[in-house]
């Protein structure tokens, strides 16, 4: 009987499929029913295929994970691998392991969004702070899908996390005091931004007149049926939910795994959430209900279909976010969001047009090998169309560029955006690029259109190839000016005083004037010692001189410290020592004009040093290193 229940209700839904082809705007349109992914692969060999996969990088790049399948609203596949306690041998279970969902968050912030505006709470294209208070103020106006497409022109920030275990911060509060400079013209530049996310969440919090924890709760976990997920404040001090979670780690080249410290996000509504994986797949199911219907989270269809568009207003030339969703490749329309935070990496997506979609919680930092390889399993790759004729030579489009995610210069900050956020394209033939990425790694992509580029071959870097599937260059005067990337990642032209050759001569500047203030005063040292043997007592100037080039050694110290750690208290240092160097350096010219007869060899070496000095403090005052967070 239930054999043939399932039947019957297969063929009706095929039948109400056939019904919704009529209709050419609806996402829906050529839903099929189907046992097999995306990729081909049938749901009878999903469990060996998964399982191969995952003890390939179990124990080495990926400490415990949690995968859930599901396809037609059902979870065809549930499995924890490894523990999500290693000291204490606690396996993981899909059902009942907290993870953090990391930037998984954000999809339900945007669900939010289109809630309210379904029910003509406010209008995605108005002024964003006709809903905030007053005490928010922005030096350029935005919308609500400014923010949903990262394009609302805010510099990144990195928000702090110690505050007052006892009274947890409100969001409004936390985004005041961290409020970030927009550096880019609201709707140009793409460029991928907690702290605006979390400011939508504000939005949504102030036009339902409750807190957007409550207001997710309410109108997004509960009907979702998700009942073990919580975000802040409702788990800040829940016991029982947090005795569940995973513990996170860090990994390292070697694959050695260690402990991290579990941290609140107090930006919340950008990467909060705690959760289970069995929770994620009910949520991809009230995103994947049957043909035509709004599902659990939406009271109209077509806010639903609304939501796997393109939120571009220009769709061809500025491709976008899908409302705050990410485009993945895939042989069919692919959607979802992928997070990481201290000790964690996430991944969701969900393929509307065939009712599937799958989750991955891990309990380990950066982890860039198991999530896309499983993205590629299960999604399969897109097919690349022929490129069309009289394609411009990818040669002109050459260059560096950085990530627009960036800090935005202006303080210490800007080496970072250097160090680690900068990307590089490189000619492989008339229409094939390598895209390089910081660490990430490169890819290969090939023209499809004047500017555009697909993804071609990712076997250097499956995670680049899968966050960054397809992208658009804009030229200007014959030169690269922007890569625009629909997933909140546009890259631009490196900014002006910034340029490759400078770069180059700042690092090898840097380097010189850190290995000179740290190997002579060894030698000083030792000379130090010849002279106490025979007695020969330092003269005024020699004692001065030393001195000046020790506050140097203490300068680099200091500065390498501020670089790995970004403590505020070593810039508070570098201002200290700055006017050490300057008192001691007017000692020694003054010592070197008094004393008689100075040895030549040791005002040499004072010429050198200060030379050295000088550029140090040229190097650190360019790169502000004296100007605070």
């Amino acid at each position: 009987m239930k054999i043939m229940f399932n039947k019957a209700r297969r063929i009706a839904a095929l039948l109400m499929a056939m019904f919704f082809i009529m209709s050419p705007f609806n996402i829906y349109a050529s839903a099929v029913i189907t046992e097999q992914t995306p990729s081909g692969i049938p749901f009878s060999e999903l469990e060996n295929q998964i399982d191969t996969l995952v003890y390939k990088y179990l124990g080495t790049t990926t400490q415990g994970v949690a995968i859930v399948v599901v396809s037609e609203g059902e979870i065809i596949f549930s499995r924890g691998y490894g523990y999500a306690n290693v000291e204490r041998e606690i396996p993981i279970d899909p059902a009942m392991t907290v993870f953090e969902y990391a930037s998984i968050s954000k999809l339900f912030t945007w669900v939010a969004a289109m809630q309210l505006a379904e029910q003509e709470l406010f209008n995605l294209d108005a002024d964003v702070r006709t809903y905030l208070p007053a005490s928010f103020v922005f030096d350029k106006p935005f919308t609500m899908r400014d923010l949903m497409n990262h394009m609302a022109g805010f510099a990144d920030i990195a928000f702090p996390y110690t505050f007052d275990r006892e009274n947890l911060p409100t969001l409004d509060a936390v985004l005041l005091a961290t409020q970030p400079p927009q550096i880019f013209t609201p709707g140009t530049v793409s460029a991928y931004s907690n702290w605006g996310t979390a400011l939508a969440g504000l939005v949504v919090a102030e036009i339902s007149r409750q807190n957007f924890a409550a207001y997710e709760r309410e109108n997004i976990l509960l009907p979702a049926n998700m009942q073990q997920t919580l975000n802040l404040p409702d788990y800040f001090k829940n016991s029982e939910f947090l005795a569940n979670q995973a513990q996170g780690y860090f990994v390292n080249s070697m694959g050695e795994f260690s402990n991290s410290t579990s941290r609140y996000v107090l930006d919340y509504p950008s990467g909060a959430l705690r959760g289970t994986a069995e929770d994620l797949a009910t949520f991809i199911k009230a995103l994947t209900p049957p043909v035509g219907e709004s599902g659990a989270l939406f009271k109209n269809a077509q806010t639903l279909q609304t939501l796997f568009t393109s939120s571009s207003v220009d769709p061809i030339n500025r491709p976008t976010t899908h409302h705050g969703f990410f485009s993945y490749s895939g042989a069919f329309p692919s959607f979802g969001h992928g997070g990481n935070l201290a000790g964690f990496s996430t991944d969701l997506v969900i393929v509307p047009e065939l009712r599937f979609g799958f989750a991955v919680l891990i309990n380990n930092s950066m982890e860039m090998h198991l999530i896309p390889q499983l993205g590629k399993l299960l999604l399969g790759s897109s097919q690349s169309p022929l490129p069309t004729s009289n394609l411009p030579n990818v040669q002109s489009m050459e260059g560096h560029f950085i990530s627009a995610r960036r800090f935005g210069g202006g303080n210490v900050t800007e080496i970072v955006d250097f160090m680690a956020r900068m990307a590089q394209i490189q000619t492989l033939d008339e229409n094939t690029i390598e895209f390089s990425y910081g660490m990430v790694g490169s890819a290969i992509y090939k023209q499809i259109e004047p500017y555009v580029f697909r993804v071609y071959d990712t076997s250097n870097s499956p995670l680049l190839g899968q966050r960054l599937p397809e992208f658009r260059i804009r030229m200007e005067d014959g030169a690269p000016v922007q890569i625009i990337v629909p997933s909140g990642g546009d890259f631009t032209s490196l900014p002006v005083g910034r340029t490759i050759p400078f770069l180059i001569t700042s690092l090898i500047s840097a380097v010189l004037s850190v290995a000179f203030f740290l190997i002579v005063p060894i030698v000083l040292f030792i000379l130090f010692l010849i002279h106490r043997k025979k007695q020969i007592v330092p003269t005024r100037f020699e004692r001065f001189s030393t001195g000046f080039l020790l506050s140097g050694t203490l300068l680099a110290l200091n500065n390498i410290v501020l670089v790995l750690f970004a403590n505020p208290i070593h810039i508070w240092i570098n201002y200290v020592l700055a006017i050490l160097v300057v008192l001691l350096f007017v000692g020694s010219i003054w010592s070197w004009y008094t004393a008689e007869n100075e040895k030549t060899k040791r005002k040499i070496l004072f010429g050198i040093m200060t030379a050295f000095m000088a550029l140090f403090i040229f190097i650190l005052h360019n790169w502000n290193f004296f100007v605070l967070f």
